[in-house]
């Protein structure tokens, strides 16, 4: 079975901080086919956000702790231990406001990547970080975003092959582990991605549909997620639409379920962000 979740956060930055605006946008989304927000909030908000949610029905939450990661540097892999352990305990604080609002799950990323020759330490410090991590997060998903190595966030995981690689290994303990694929983000590493979805979908359970342009120089060259109507992105709304279709077929063959994730960033500045732009652009995946 197929899920459709929206990249909240992004797509209406507001939702992050102001329960209105959250409450106004999810009025907005009642009438679409999501049944799933992605939405970052500072911890100190969580009663705040979680009144706001539940007002709202909404029972389907993934916290992207990710984000922050990415922007402040807390990186799971970091060569310097007392900074690999302010990640870890990033995450910890995560875990209990993913529980404290039920989310179903948490959006990790390792944190950047490092010169070849230090690779191997940088994976022994992302898989400590993952055994103090993962025997403590129940109730929910720990799925983690592998992202580019040379455009922008180069995160360590990484090339599809070796992120396939240390999932397979992290989930012969921990079943709740699983790879989020971005369409973007393996377009950025060079990959097909079709091909890189179609051989790595087995160990994932979260698929996010995203655009990215990758001219050199371009305003919103790297990872910017630009609309999917950009005519300057290299994954059109067609395209991501046939992905879509691609996923849902796998999900029913396989009888499991996946969440699928529209993630757009908008920049506009309006009250509502890009909210009613992207409805109104990809109606295949919010209306049909």
């Amino acid at each position: 079975m197929i899920r459709r979740s929206v990249v909240l956060s992004a797509l209406v930055k507001g939702t992050s901080t102001d329960p209105f605006i959250l409450s106004d946008s999810l009025s907005i989304l009642e009438k679409t086919k999501i049944d799933t927000i992605e939405l970052h909030f500072p911890f100190e908000k969580t009663k705040e956000m979680k009144s706001v949610i539940n007002d709202h029905g909404i029972k389907n939450i993934v916290y992207p702790i990710a984000g922050v990661q990415k922007m402040e540097g807390f990186s799971l892999c970091d060569l310097n231990e007392k900074n690999r352990m302010n990640a870890v305990f990033l995450l910890l604080r995560s875990f209990e406001t993913a529980a404290e609002v039920g989310a179903e799950k948490v959006l990790i990323t390792t944190g950047r990547d490092t010169d070849e020759a230090d690779r191997p330490r940088a994976l022994e410090q992302f898989m400590k970080s993952m055994e103090r991590l993962l025997p403590v997060a129940e109730g929910f998903d720990v799925v983690l975003e592998t992202g580019d190595r040379v455009v922008d966030a180069r995160q360590l995981l990484g090339p599809t092959d070796y992120s396939m690689q240390v999932a397979d290994e992290i989930r012969k303990s921990y079943k709740n582990f699983y790879l989020t694929l971005d369409t973007s983000h393996i377009a950025q590493l060079g990959e097909n991605v079709e091909e890189s979805l179609d051989k790595a979908l087995y160990l994932s359970n979260h698929v996010h549909l995203a655009s990215c342009i990758l001219t050199p120089g371009h305003v919103l060259y790297g990872d910017k997620h630009p609309f999917f109507s950009h005519p300057d992105g290299v994954l059109s709304d067609e395209r991501l639409k046939c992905i879509f279709n691609s996923v849902e077929k796998r999900a029913k063959e396989e009888n499991r379920e996946i969440l699928v994730g529209h993630e757009v960033i908008d920049r506009s500045g309006e009250r509502l962000g890009g909210l009613n732009k992207a409805i109104k652009e990809s109606p295949w995946f919010f209306c049909n």
